[in-house]
């Protein structure tokens, strides 16, 4: 089940954190750490009503934010113009334990079908261009990549990465 995430959540959301920071690291990654993504961060996103969580047995097995908000680096790619609007996904994870279990195709069906709910053009996000995986992931789902950033967390670019909801 998805439902907006409370502070109630919290806890059990950086409790998720580490342990997606710690399978990252298993698997050679670092631009997720201690520093990013935050305690301060995750409480904003709250605060926002932007924060989703996905519970199974009302424990947060998989997360998803998403809002119009986006780092400024994502100004410098080139979007496709014929959107107007956009949401930027951030922060999708699954608890390694549930992951291939579909959470987060669902959390990601979740998020486009109120893009599209709200009118919104297109759905935005950035994808670290070392984790094919995940690339692949969003390529499969319409995304596409149209340009690179690179962000204070890695020296390797994170992929922009954008589907259109409307045409």
């Amino acid at each position: 089940m998805i439902s907006k995430a409370s502070q109630f959540h919290l806890p059990q959301i950086l409790n998720l954190n580490d342990k997606i920071i710690h399978y990252m690291r298993s698997k050679g990654f670092t631009h997720w750490s201690e520093k990013y993504p935050s305690e301060a961060i995750y409480r904003r996103d709250i605060m926002r009503n932007s924060q989703y969580v996905y519970l199974i047995d009302d424990k947060v097995r998989g997360i998803v934010s998403y809002d119009t908000q986006h780092h400024e680096y994502f100004d410098t790619i080139e979007w496709n113009p014929k959107n107007k609007s956009a949401y930027f996904v951030h922060r999708l994870a699954v608890d390694p334990e549930f992951q291939g279990q579909g959470i987060a195709n669902e959390l990601m069906e979740f998020s486009e079908r109120n893009a599209k709910k709200d009118k919104v053009d297109s759905i935005r996000l950035g994808a670290f261009k070392g984790y094919n995986e995940v690339v692949r992931f969003y390529k499969n789902r319409g995304y596409e990549i149209r340009g690179e950033i690179i962000f204070d967390v890695s020296d390797i670019p994170f992929y922009g990465m954008e589907k259109s909801l409307t045409h």
